[in-house]
């Protein structure tokens, strides 16, 4: 499953590469995530969770920053399991950055996210539809939060 967005932030490019790399401050605009450890500065273990139709999954999850330019682009992949259910989860997330002005910064993201289990067994479409909307509450999210402490 891909999901794709673009928005624009009334914030200058650097003020949200800085964001971008305080693992506390992300972990705070993605909706599900419980918690998050620092292991460097590329690696961390992340707890996320989410309720899809009958099923509620918390995925503990190791994710790494597999390529950084700054300030314009970060890739990271994430694989994880839930412990109660076995499910899977594997993601790729692409951030891109684009200076639109000196104070707004096109963002747009690129996720692709296998899922295997029980959870996939309910409906690509239900999981679809699930992540979609948490991928709307992230850009929302992220969006007040960066504008806010501009």
């Amino acid at each position: 499953m891909i999901f794709e967005d673009t928005f624009t932030v009334k914030a200058p490019i650097q003020k949200i590469w800085g964001f971008l790399l305080d693992p506390q401050k992300m972990a705070s605009c993605i909706p599900g995530a419980e918690k998050i450890d620092v292991i460097d500065e590329r690696n961390y273990h992340v707890v996320a969770g989410a309720k899809v139709s009958f099923l509620s999954v918390s995925f503990a999850m190791k994710v790494t920053v597999t390529e950084m330019q700054p300030p314009t682009r970060l890739v990271s992949v994430g694989e994880g399991m839930d412990q109660k259910l076995k499910d899977r989860v594997k993601l790729t997330t692409e951030l891109n950055l684009r200076e639109v002005g000196p104070q707004e910064t096109e963002v747009s993201y690129k996720i692709d996210m296998a899922v295997f289990g029980k959870l996939a067994s309910i409906g690509f479409s239900v999981i679809k539809g699930k992540a979609k909307r948490m991928a709307g509450e992230f850009t929302n999210t992220i969006k007040t939060r960066l504008e806010a402490e501009a």
